[in-house]
């Protein structure tokens, strides 16, 4: 699925950073999103240097949307336009991204779900005696974070609402994970055997 196709065929993007300067009476650079990102073609991001005034603001949504038929909203530095609201688009490209994704057993934590699309490339953990899900930090907490401005509360709450509308994981809370991307040791480090502790406190590991 692509998004933002109403004017991506004919409108050139010097132009739509021109016009949101022009109204907005500040310094715009688009945002490049970097590919390992996937599908980012639902959001267009434009960094602002200078105050922006509200009266301004107004006046670029109301042109955005009769224009263009794309929503303008302002999140702290910077101008985020989409063809839904900001937090629907959050959860679309969670879902554009990250749907479809097998849920296998883990070997190295029983009881407990990996979810991922092939071996030694596991997306998210689930630890189902805390109602726990350990997030990617690499693909898909830093997207929020760095490139969208969320805080981690945020960027909480839409994953869990992506998680229950998804994959069916109501009540559970979400956390990032940077300290073992691939949650698997028997997979990633052929450390068979192991055991493990702090699982909710980080992901820590030992071996004996």
């Amino acid at each position: 699925m692509r998004y933002i196709k109403t004017f991506e065929s004919f409108y050139h993007e010097d132009d739509m950073t021109r016009e949101i300067a022009g109204f907005l009476d500040a310094s715009i650079e688009k945002i490049e999103f970097d590919p390992k990102y996937k599908d980012t073609s639902m959001f267009r991001g434009y960094s602002i240097d200078g105050k922006v005034e509200s009266d301004a603001l107004e006046a670029l949504k109301a042109y955005m949307e009769g224009e263009h038929n794309l929503i303008a909203t302002l999140h702290k530095d910077k101008i985020f336009l989409t063809e839904k609201p900001l937090k629907e688009t959050y959860i679309d490209w969670l879902k554009e991204n990250y749907s479809d994704m097998e849920a296998v057993d883990c070997k190295d934590y029983p009881g407990n779900v990996l979810y991922r699309y092939a071996p030694k490339d596991n997306i998210l953990f689930y630890e189902k005696k805390n109602r726990k899900v350990w997030v990617r930090y690499d693909l898909i907490w830093s997207f929020f974070e760095k490139y969208l401005g969320l805080d981690d509360q945020e960027i909480k709450g839409i994953t869990e609402e992506w998680l229950s509308e998804t994959y069916n994981l109501k009540g559970i809370t979400t956390e990032m994970s940077k300290l073992c991307v691939n949650f698997s040791l028997s997979e990633t480090y052929n450390l068979k055997g192991i055991t493990t502790k702090n699982l909710s406190d980080g992901l820590e590991f030992y071996a004996e």
